[in-house]
């Protein structure tokens, strides 16, 4: 339950403090006093998204800050998995909105992230708004409204799901691309072949360009090379350079010990003479292996001018040209094992879809079952809710293909479409619920759902917006007392127009507005005994309060 919010700088409220009470409570007020914002603060503290048009002009941030208490063991086990204490089952929440976007989200004094908030507050309140109702006229809404009952079961089947429906899609999308290819494939199949004979014939070598510039770049400075390299020998042949090391070695190999720096020096210079000698060794080796053939010359730039040819005119380099050799092969295997190919990979596909369709029948399996449930209950407290006579049906439209290639019948959520019927005379077929429910009716029929609600989640909190409007006289008293009725084991929290339904609550808040220095300011205070009096007696007779609507309002708080 919410036991107290701060509210600062938020539109019209420049800074409130509520402490709430267990049972039912009625906010009242004149429209546009602040009612529905102290609703919408409350929503920021369960989760809702957070816009900069919310802050108050002239201000730069508004903090709204609630400590709720709550029983759930599952929220319990969600402050631990997030690292999270909670002392006394108590949830201190705290939203801060700036206007520059630099929000911050705290649960007991730990930031957490907006979906970590409301993992934690989706089993502690509900916020029934004017929304909700009107979501009865759109039977697109409804699985929401079903999958609601069971959220933590739904939620994990829908998860499930929907990871299978990626890979089904995935197959399904790769078989459709392989036909399609395949038909352009056979049209290039006489190129293909062409171009694979071609590239075959050149005996392609991904390390040949590279050996062969090295070849003609040799042979083109042959006369520079030869020169070089056999001055070189020259000169450490003729300058006894590499006898001169290893007598100098062995000089210093005398006296390496009787100090560890003459043996490091001895090593050092020991490996340059073996270094030496191999370099003078290659040197020569190489000197030997130097020849100069014009015709040699010739084949070497022959095959470079080839291979530029052949790059040119298939506008890839020299290893592209080899993958694409490779792939070109492939293709035409795959032209002459088609039928084998979309064999194999249609079984995939059938494969996944077998796998999407079973996850899809378990999520419709939990819905069928939580419409039954629904379907029953709600007819005991549309009873309450005189609507005696009411029948209410929920119809799943949707019967699952067996076609594997039909992909059109798997939505994000599910298989599932469903539409609400409803009738409320004796020998009146179902119709639509969002066709034929009149304003009263929907609001009933919403405040019954939700009272199922509470019960299936064990709700601590439930607020309603005006989950009252469209009814009057008896039926608004019974409205009353079913909100009385679920205020017994939940608290609940409702904005009202009705005087029946302010008169029944256990406690009274009174939302007013106005203008000072030129400001529109909110403020709320709490109706005891002769207030709310008055307050029920103006609600009965609008401005104008006589005598008749102040004993009126005096015996609904009576009785």
């Amino acid at each position: 339950m919410l036991n107290y919010i701060s509210v600062k700088n938020f539109a019209i409220i420049e800074n409130i403090e509520v402490d709430f009470k267990k049972g039912m409570t009625a906010l009242t007020g004149e429209t546009g006093a602040g009612k529905s914002l102290l609703i919408d603060a409350i929503g920021l503290l369960l989760g809702d998204r957070a816009t900069t048009n919310i802050v108050r002009t002239g201000s730069d941030k508004a903090i709204v800050e609630g400590v709720f208490v709550y029983s759930s063991k599952k929220i319990k086990e969600t402050l631990n998995k997030l690292g999270i204490n909670s002392e006394n089952n108590e949830l201190i929440i705290k939203r801060q909105i700036t206007t520059s976007n630099n929000n911050v989200i705290k649960v007991n004094n730990q930031i957490v992230t907006l979906s970590q908030l409301k993992e934690i507050t989706s089993l502690l309140a509900d916020i029934h708004t004017q929304f909700d109702t009107h979501r009865l006229i759109n039977p697109q809404t409804y699985i929401d409204i079903i999958d609601g009952f069971e959220s933590d079961k739904t939620n994990k089947l829908i998860e499930s799901y929907q990871e299978k429906l990626k890979i089904y899609k995935k197959e399904l999308k790769e078989l459709n691309i392989l036909k399609n290819s395949n038909n352009d494939l056979i049209e290039r199949l006489d190129l293909m072949k062409f171009q694979v004979e071609e590239l075959e014939s050149y005996n392609l070598d991904i390390n040949e360009e590279t050996d062969l510039m090295d070849k003609v770049e040799k042979m083109q400075n042959f006369d520079k090379i030869y020169q070089n390299l056999n001055e070189a020998i020259v000169l450490l042949e003729s300058s006894s350079a590499i006898d001169n090391i290893f007598t100098a070695s062995k000089r210093i190999e005398n006296i390496k010990e009787y100090s560890e720096s003459f043996n490091i020096l001895n090593k050092r210079v020991s490996e340059s003479y073996y270094e030496l000698l191999d370099t003078f060794e290659e040197l020569k080796s190489e000197a030997d292996s130097l020849d100069f053939d014009p015709k040699l010359l010739d084949s070497y730039e022959e095959r470079l001018n080839i291979l530029t040819t052949l790059k040119r005119k298939y506008r890839k380099e020299l290893p592209e040209l080899i993958d694409y050799l490779e792939k070109t092969k492939q293709d035409i295997l795959n032209i002459d094992n088609f039928d084998e190919v979309i064999r194999a990979k249609d079984e995939d596909v059938k494969i996944a879809f077998d796998t999407v369709k079973s996850e899809a029948l378990g999520l419709n399996k939990l819905r069928k079952e939580t419409s039954l449930y629904i379907e029953t209950e709600l007819l005991k407290t549309l009873e309450e809710l005189v609507l005696k006579k009411t029948n209410f049906k929920i119809e799943f439209l949707n019967d699952i293909d067996s076609n594997h290639l039909n992909n059109s019948q798997f939505f994000s959520n599910g298989i599932d479409e469903v539409d609400f019927l409803i009738t409320t005379n004796i020998g009146e077929p179902l119709k639509p619920l969002s066709k034929s429910a009149s304003g009263g009716e929907m609001s009933r029929i919403m405040l019954g759902l939700k009272n199922l609600l509470v019960k299936s989640l064990e709700l601590s909190l439930i607020i309603f917006d005006e989950i009252d409007s469209g009814v009057s006289g008896f039926v608004a008293s019974q409205v009353a007392k079913k909100m009385k009725s679920i205020s017994k084991s939940t608290q609940v929290i409702c904005i009202t127009h009705i005087p029946q339904v302010a008169a029944l609550s256990d406690n009274h808040l009174f939302i007013s507005k106005s203008v000072e220095e030129g400001r529109t300011r909110a403020h709320i205070k709490e109706l005891l005994k002769d207030d709310r009096i008055q307050e029920i007696a103006q609600m009965i007779s609008g401005d104008h309060v006589t005598i008749s609507a102040i004993e009126s309002a005096r015996e609904l708080l009576d009785n």
